[in-house]
Formats: structure tokens, C-alpha cells, sequence
């Protein structure tokens, strides 16, 4: 048995292994430092003092510590493709992971209906419609050409209980982007009571403020 030719092939696989996750967290942070130096501006229409905290090489979260009304709090989060980590980028990639921008809040005051209009194949919002169906929420329509789905309950916008009059798909038309493909927007009256969710991509094309604007835009309609 050759053992040297054994070990040789050990050394390199483990090279290779270890080299891939030095690289793989290299492009994590520079993607996730470059995400942030692109979000920056929006964060003050959020509010005031923000703290940053890496969640590993895959992750980073925002938390506002004194936000603008009619948000009573607010946080971001990046969630990045797990680069660092071979095997399971590839079996996230494949089942359709991508970088994602979250901007979750806490209103000053709840919703008085819920909806939720989501990606069926994000990988974030896999099994989420299976779970609203169970739980009795009901369909409501989209605009047209939308790939989402969405479901409403409480009365749903523009119904009884609802928030200023708006249905389901104007509210999809005022927080579309275009540049930045809308994966899941969560109305709930649990916090938090607002969440949105986009894939990251073309930020050479988008910019923060709009991101941001939107989400403050469509919490004060609720």
C-alpha cells in the first residue's frame, strides 16, 4: 500500500478545503462590507444610532436604536451565499439561495389586517405558503406579471379592517423597485409587524434611499 501517496493526496485535499474557506470568507466580507458602504445612506431614514454585528462570515445584522416614526424599531440584516463552505453552496445555490437585503420593523402601532406576498421558490420563503394555507389565509391577487403569490387575512388591504384603502397589488406596485427583485413582503400584527425582502443584485442600478423610502412609505399607509 503506498502510504506516502496517501498522505500527499490528504494534504492536498485538506489545502484545498482550507484554501476555499480563507477565499470563500475573503469574498463574504468584501461582499458584505461592499453591501453595507451601499446601504449606508439609507440607513438614516431609518434612525438614529446604529449598531453592526457579523454573523459569521455569512451574515451581518443592523439594529436602529432609535427609530423614526411610525417605526418603533428596525433592523437589517444581509444574508450572504454560504461561499466559505463548498458542498453547501453548491446544495444552496441549487435549491435557489441568494443574497438577500431584510429590513424588518416594529410599528408604533400594529396592523389592522396581514398580508403576505412572497417568491413560491426563494429559498427564505420555501414552505411558507404551504403554512399560510393551512392556517386559513386567503389568496389575494397580485399585479399582473408578478412572480409572486400573496395571501391575506383580517379583512386584507382595502377590505374591512384594512389600512388606508390600498388592495394587495397597489401596495406590490409601490414597494416594486424593478432594479431589486422583491422576494417577501410580511405584513403582520405580531412583531415584526413589517418585513421585506430582496434579492441583492444590480446595486450598481438601485439606490438605498429608494429601498428604504419604500419600506417607510408603505409603514406609514398601515
Amino acid at each position: 500500500m503506498d502510504l506516502g501517496g496517501g498522505r500527499a493526496a490528504f494534504i492536498l485535499t485538506a489545502l484545498i478545503v482550507v484554501g476555499w474557506f480563507a477565499l470563500g470568507t475573503l469574498l463574504n466580507i468584501r461582499r458584505g462590507n461592499r453591501l453595507l458602504r451601499w446601504f449606508q445612506p439609507g440607513m438614516t431614514l431609518l434612525g438614529e444610532r446604529t449598531t453592526l454585528r457579523w454573523l459569521g462570515s455569512s451574515g451581518v445584522e443592523l439594529k436602529v436604536q432609535h427609530a423614526l416614526p411610525p417605526l418603533k424599531s428596525a433592523e437589517v440584516f444581509v444574508l450572504l451565499e454560504p461561499r466559505d463552505l463548498p458542498l453547501l453552496w453548491w446544495l444552496f445555490r441549487a435549491r435557489g439561495r441568494r443574497d438577500l437585503l431584510i429590513v424588518r420593523a416594529e410599528l408604533r402601532a400594529a396592523p389592522r389586517f396581514e398580508l403576505e406576498a412572497l417568491h413560491p421558490r426563494a429559498w427564505s420563503t420555501r414552505g411558507v405558503a404551504r403554512a399560510l394555507e393551512g392556517d386559513r389565509w386567503t389568496p389575494a391577487p397580485v399585479p399582473s406579471g408578478s412572480p409572486l403569490v400573496a395571501y391575506q387575512r383580517g379583512g386584507g388591504p382595502g377590505g374591512a379592517g384594512g389600512g388606508r384603502g390600498d388592495t394587495a397589488p397597489e401596495m406590490l406596485a409601490g414597494v416594486a423597485l424593478g432594479k431589486l427583485p422583491l422576494v417577501r413582503l410580511a405584513v403582520r400584527r405580531t412583531t415584526p409587524n413589517l418585513e421585506m425582502q430582496w434579492e441583492v443584485r444590480g446595486l450598481d442600478r438601485a439606490e438605498s434611499h429608494d429601498v428604504v423610502e419604500a419600506f417607510r412609505r408603505l409603514a406609514q399607509r398601515l
